[in-house]
């Protein structure tokens, strides 16, 4: 469904405005003052709805857009925690690698005695 324009709802109005005049001056002008203000209080409820529409439009755009801010930094504390998480992993496995390590020279040295005393 495809909504109207500002512009095509106001020559809309108008149209009708001018079709009820023509009617009235046929009927000696009595409504003519009664047709234009009605063609004003619709345009006025018309242009009250496209403002109230638009309003709510930019506030749920703005609510949305602080959702996204919130979700965007919610990702990047927790990309902060997994970088932090990964770093603490890196150094642990160092450690365990660097006691590997002595381990190795002592089972080493622990055979090399074990050799010369057999």
């Amino acid at each position: 469904m495809r909504v109207r324009t500002a512009e095509e709802t106001l020559f809309i109005c108008l149209a009708i405005v001018a079709v009820i005049g023509i009617v009235a001056a046929v009927d000696n002008g009595k409504w003519l003052v009664e047709v234009a203000w009605a063609g004003v209080v619709g345009l006025g409820i018309n242009f009250l709805y496209r403002y109230v529409t638009v309003k709510k439009r930019a506030q749920i755009e703005l609510t949305g857009g602080e959702q996204y801010r919130q979700l965007t930094d919610e990702y990047r504390r927790l990309s902060d925690l997994a970088i932090t998480a990964q770093e603490h992993t890196d150094l642990k496995l160092g450690e365990v690698t660097a006691q590997l390590d002595h381990l190795r020279e002592q089972m080493a040295s622990l055979q090399k005695i074990l050799k010369d005393v057999e």
